[in-house]
């Protein structure tokens, strides 16, 4: 009797050479490369290279979103973190237990006097809700990031101008506004006669664009425009605390809480961890079922392996007639399934990885064709790009851990066959 193609006079006289009972594991490799190279059944080889190339490309589609993903998260977080208050204290006062208390804790970087309410700016029968922010001298040093965006006028003149008013560059647009137009601003003031508007008249002194939400609903004021109890009549005045790195704002407000039980401690998360959550969920979400992709294209090692197992039916038996352990075959058919695996999981990565580089390019190929642009009328210029290694190393252990358990099913076939069966 001879053997097939697949595994022919070279793979036998191999095992002829290295005793079955000791067989190193370069013979199994030896075997599992010919499995998958040679063979008479040729749509048996070409179902196993479609899912390879499937699964190559899941990983690939995979990797590009989720490093997408991370670039809009962590833009997001940047642009808006760096540019509204981290902690805040109501009813706080400079010279207060809190400044010194928050001042030694090495993660503040500074600690100010701050006020946040809500408002409306009526321009020529136009009025829009706004949140009002007011800060002094050493709160608009903070604001770093946001001195950055600033598209006409400068804080400087802020600080020396008490009537002076920072809006965002869309909402300027939006009613019409220039640099040195009047501005009026209406706010709700509390009094122990009741509720009263109160009108405050400033000049429109320059323009920021953060690329997020505040530019079209947030206007920065001098602090020093109204006394302290004139600010509390309309909004929240306290202490302000500015983080090195926004996200540890929760467990700095836990440590002051914790050392000051008497005061009303806040932090973003109150206003935007919402936002965040939904972020996160989404690229969990996305992450879900992209892998889904990546699984199908995994199982489909099933059918292909299934094949080549009822194709070698002789060649296993005269294999096993030779003294191979069923441990030996199972193990030539798990590195089929390995060596799929690995591969079309690596060559997925690199090319997830090299996509994701020239991403704005990709995509400005794509809008020329097309005539309109993924990032039309959002906060982005470009799609932001962010690589996490343990993003990657997630997707890889998962593509390879479902790749060999589906090659685990026909091996074990495989290595359960009746010789006797096989050769009659």
């Amino acid at each position: 009797m001879t053997t097939d193609s697949g595994l022919s006079h070279n793979s036998v006289s191999a095992a002829q050479e290295v005793p079955v009972e000791t067989a190193s594991p370069g013979l199994a490799l030896v075997l599992a490369r010919r499995l998958l190279t040679h063979g008479e059944n040729r749509f048996a080889r070409f179902v196993t290279w479609v899912s390879f190339l499937g699964l190559a490309l899941g990983v690939m589609i995979l990797t590009v979103v989720i490093t997408v993903m991370n670039g809009f998260d962590s833009e997001l977080k940047s642009r808006l973190l760096q540019s509204v208050p981290h902690i805040t204290v109501a009813g706080a006062k400079t010279g207060d237990r809190l400044e010194n208390v928050a001042g030694a804790m090495p993660e503040v970087a500074s600690v100010h006097e701050y006020f946040q309410g809500l408002g409306a700016l009526s321009i020529a029968g136009r009025v829009q809700p706004v949140t009002i922010y007011a800060v002094g001298e050493q709160g608009m040093a903070s604001l770093d990031y946001l001195q950055k965006t600033i598209q006409q006028g400068s804080f400087a003149q802020l600080q020396s101008d008490t009537n002076g008013m920072l809006v965002g560059a869309p909402l300027a647009r939006y009613l019409g506004l220039q640099v040195g137009d009047p501005i009026v601003l209406l706010a709700i003031a509390t009094s122990a006669d009741g509720v009263a508007p109160r009108l405050l008249r400033f000049t429109l002194l320059g323009t920021f664009e953060l690329g997020a939400e505040p530019d079209y609903g947030l206007v920065i004021v001098n602090i020093n425009r109204q006394t302290t109890a004139q600010w509390q009549t309309m909004g929240s005045q306290g202490l302000q605390v500015q983080l090195h790195e926004a996200l540890l704002a929760p467990d700095v407000a836990r440590r002051l809480t914790a050392e000051l039980p008497n005061l009303e401690v806040d932090t973003w998360v109150t206003a935007y961890g919402e936002l965040f959550q939904a972020v996160q969920l989404e690229k969990s979400m996305m992450f879900v079922l992209l892998l889904l992709v990546v699984a199908i294209a995994s199982f489909n090692i099933i059918a292909g392996q299934t094949m080549v197992v009822n194709d070698k039916r002789a060649s296993i038996a005269i294999l096993r007639t030779m003294g191979c352990t069923a441990g030996l075959i199972r193990q030539v058919f798990l590195l089929q399934g390995v060596c799929i695996g690995l591969l079309g999981t690596l060559i997925g990565l690199g090319l997830g990885l090299l996509c994701a580089g020239y991403i704005n390019e990709i995509m400005s190929l794509i809008a020329s064709v097309s005539g309109r642009h993924l990032l039309d009328g959002s906060f982005f210029v470009e799609i932001p790009v962010r690589v996490l290694p343990v993003d990657l190393f997630v997707i890889g252990v998962m593509s390879c851990g479902l790749c060999l358990l589906s090659a685990w099913f026909p091996a074990r076939r495989a290595a359960q066959m009746d010789p006797v069966a096989a050769l009659h």
